[in-house]
């Protein structure tokens, strides 16, 4: 049976993590992705990557930001205020885990 911790949340999403399987939820809007540690990394990685050389040009023009997932059928589409939500949510959600950690090893 699944035990779960939030990591971290705001009004579009949250990240929980089970306690037992260590598996990631990560839900937003409408959306729910379920992560290993390693999957989530990369997915955080990803949206980190595509708002540093993307996300000003996209504003400007107001273009959604897509953004390709691990399965090749599946493309998130976001406007602004979601990406700086979920990007926000990412950050914080790193900076949470990382704090975990060094807790954990103290």
């Amino acid at each position: 049976m699944c035990h779960y911790k939030t990591i971290s949340n705001n009004s579009f999403g949250c990240l929980i993590q089970c306690k037992n399987c260590e598996q990631f939820h990560l839900g937003f809007g409408n959306v729910v992705l379920i992560l290993s540690y390693d999957e989530f990394m990369r997915f955080s990685d990803q949206v980190h990557n595509i708002h540093t050389m993307h996300y000003e040009e996209k504003k400007e023009t107001g273009e959604k930001i897509y953004m390709h997932t691990d399965t090749s059928k599946m493309v998130l589409a976001f406007n602004h205020r979601e990406w700086i939500k979920l990007y926000q949510l990412l950050e914080e959600s790193r900076f949470m885990l990382y704090a975990n950690e060094l807790i954990d090893q103290a």
